[in-house]
């Protein structure tokens, strides 16, 4: 078996000095190339592109007189799942609800609450045991789902305006159909063609090394050498190929270190995040490892840089301001406990 090849390019460009124009200086800039993909990356050696002080969120955060997702409201203002899918109506599992989405993201699609009891839950009050029961529950509809015929599954979050959410109650949105999605489709044929097993490789080389950060039963967290976004982190199970083969241990190990990233998002002074559970398709391949990706956003304010811009937008390519290795270094006392 051949090592994984980690390829980077350094990049020095000539540039005034900020604050003192006539003054040129050497700029560094590191390119990474993912191994599987060849995803390139790019990681700037000065400035900060991504938010230094998270803003009072008291104003957004603040329960408006009606929400879809509060209990008080998620009877009158949310449907029940088809009894096809589930016999549950809406499947609840703790303080956490799934129920049907109103918006037609493919052809089934849920939503899941982590807490129906809060309007809003703070990154620190994501406990493992509020995001293990809300990965049982989307679990849950994507079985019943998967039970109509196969096809292509994903779990997914938006947190905050920012990062895409159009209600501040925080919640996680599933997504089945027979088509996937670009990145699904390219994870699992680049896997595919890959001449071994590229996930259990990775786990294997990176075991120990700067970006990684443990494991947690089958769950493998690490920080990935080419990012697709900021502080960007890897929750991998190269022994599940689907989303439907997580069992409830496998969700607890999931809510356990999810809610590690996000304690350690929070001592960052981030404030928004993504997240999306890869699965492998109506055929899932032996070649394909379960994925969560999880990255960091904006943080609201009035008047706030968006941290996508043409080269994520259009090039597909990520402009990051902090390497994996550090942001691996970052995260890794929020993660100690959890991770062996």
């Amino acid at each position: 078996m051949a090592a994984i090849r980690f390829v980077e390019h350094q990049i020095t460009a000539r540039v005034p000095e900020l604050g003192n124009a006539t003054n040129v200086i050497d700029a560094g800039l590191t390119i990474r190339v993912d191994p599987l993909t060849g995803h390139t990356a790019r990681i700037l050696h000065q400035g900060q592109l991504a938010p230094s002080a998270r803003t009072d969120l008291t104003d957004l955060t603040t329960p408006p007189p009606f929400c879809p997702f509060c209990a008080d409201k998620l009877e009158v203002a949310t449907g029940v799942i088809a009894p096809s899918i589930t016999d549950e109506g809406r499947i609840r599992r703790g303080a956490s609800a799934v129920v049907p989405n109103v918006l037609a993201y493919s052809e089934f699609s849920s939503v899941g609450l982590y807490d129906t009891t809060r309007h809003f839950v703070g990154l620190r009050d994501l406990t493992p045991q509020l995001i293990g029961d809300l990965f049982v529950g989307l679990v849950a509809y994507a079985r019943g789902v998967g039970g109509l015929r196969p096809m292509w599954h994903s779990i997914n979050a938006n947190y905050l305006p920012p990062a895409g959410s159009s209600v501040v109650h925080p919640h996680a949105q599933t997504a089945h159909d027979d088509i996937g999605t670009t990145a699904q489709r390219n994870l699992v044929a680049a896997s595919e063609r890959w001449p071994g097993n590229f996930w259990h490789e990775l786990v294997e080389q990176e075991a120990g090394g700067p970006r990684w950060l443990g494991t947690r039963g089958r769950v493998h967290v690490l920080t990935p050498w080419a990012p697709i976004g900021f502080h960007e982190v890897w929750l991998l199970i190269p022994e599940l190929h689907d989303i439907l083969e997580l069992t409830d241990d496998d969700c607890a190990d999931l809510g356990a270190v999810l809610s590690g990233v996000l304690m350690g998002y929070d001592a960052l002074d981030l404030a928004s995040f993504n997240w999306a559970l890869y699965g492998g398709g109506p055929s899932p391949s032996s070649d394909f490892g379960l994925l969560l990706r999880i990255v960091s956003r904006a943080n609201p304010e009035p008047v706030y840089r968006s941290d996508v811009t043409y080269f994520e937008r259009l090039h597909a390519e990520a402009m990051i301001d902090m390497g994996p290795e550090e942001v691996a270094k970052k995260l890794a006392p929020h993660l100690a406990a959890v991770l062996g």
